[in-house]
């Protein structure tokens, strides 16, 4: 049976801690990321990767000798009606460390739309950005790009590689995917049963929402991180995906709430190497950095 020492048991009381403030209001990450990343700015903000207001992107890279390098793309949460890409620099932060550029997008939320335009935009970014690799090849390389994100960004993430019609849509397919790092995501969530999944999907058919209804024999290595005590989406989200899919990994990790596996990331006091091991892992085995193979 699994044993949390000590210093993962005074790092669960901290994350858990921290992970009610965060819940009890979105206002709360903003001043959690300058917690944890200071004034960290992307090294390029605000690149449009299509006309609306929303489809922006900014850009954080790795110290200039870990360049060129290998892309991260992180997709957030919100229940698709929430989210702000300035208040996860700490993401950012995180990954850069490991040798990666990172970049992070803002996409259209309900009310204003629903889906599956919130996974349309999510495929846009990915083509921008790989079309932005191959005019800077100094800065990012042309290699597979990784997908990682947190709850609903999780599901987007998933969905729109799941359901091939959307990177086809933009000139891409899976193989233009290292893999997917989802935490704590909703993959099989039909009927829907609460609001925010009734606001985003209305009369949708779970053939065309859910990721654990799509033919998922084409999906690039997934890892699944998710919470045993997460009651906001319930670990069966993972268990189910990773029964499905070809090459997954699942990761429970004891103790741990819903924004438990996000806030895991962060640097102080938060981090939960439950969650971080996992992820350097992953990313090491298929999409390496000089960072990474280094600290091996």
């Amino acid at each position: 049976m699994y044993k949390p020492n000590r210093t993962r048991l005074f790092g669960l009381a901290a994350n858990s801690v921290v992970a009610m403030v965060l819940l009890a209001g979105c206002d709360k990450l903003g001043a959690y990321n300058h917690w944890q990343a200071g004034d960290l700015e992307p090294d390029i903000a605000a690149l449009s990767y299509g006309p609306e207001e929303r489809q922006v992107v900014d850009l954080y890279l790795p110290d200039p000798s870990l360049q060129p390098a290998p892309l991260v793309i992180w997709f957030y949460g919100g229940s698709w009606d929430s989210g702000d890409r300035g208040k996860y620099a700490f993401i950012a932060k995180r990954f850069a460390e490991f040798g990666y550029a990172v970049a992070i997008h803002d996409y259209r939320l309900v009310p204003d739309v629903r889906f599956p335009d919130f996974i349309a935009d999510g495929a846009s970014a990915i083509a921008f950005m790989k079309n932005y690799a191959a005019q800077n090849p100094g800065q990012i390389k042309d290699v597979p790009i990784m997908l990682a994100g947190h709850s609903a960004g999780a599901y987007n993430a998933v969905q729109l590689v799941a359901d091939q019609q959307y990177l086809q849509a933009v000139g891409l397919d899976a193989d233009d995917i290292a893999g997917i790092i989802g935490l704590s995501g909703p993959y099989d969530f039909y009927p829907y049963d609460v609001a925010a999944t009734k606001n985003a999907f209305g009369e949708t058919p779970a053939n065309q929402s859910q990721p654990v209804a799509m033919d998922l024999t084409h999906m690039p290595p997934l890892l699944l991180i998710t919470g045993t005590r997460d009651h906001t989406v319930l670990p069966r989200n993972s268990r189910k995906l990773a029964e499905l899919a070809p090459n997954a990994e699942l990761v429970e990790v004891p103790e741990t709430g819903h924004a438990g596996t996000l806030i895991a990331l962060g640097f102080y006091l938060t981090t939960d190497d439950a969650v971080l091991d996992p992820v350097k892992q992953f990313l090491q085995n298929h999409l390496p950095t000089k960072a990474l193979t280094a600290s091996n």
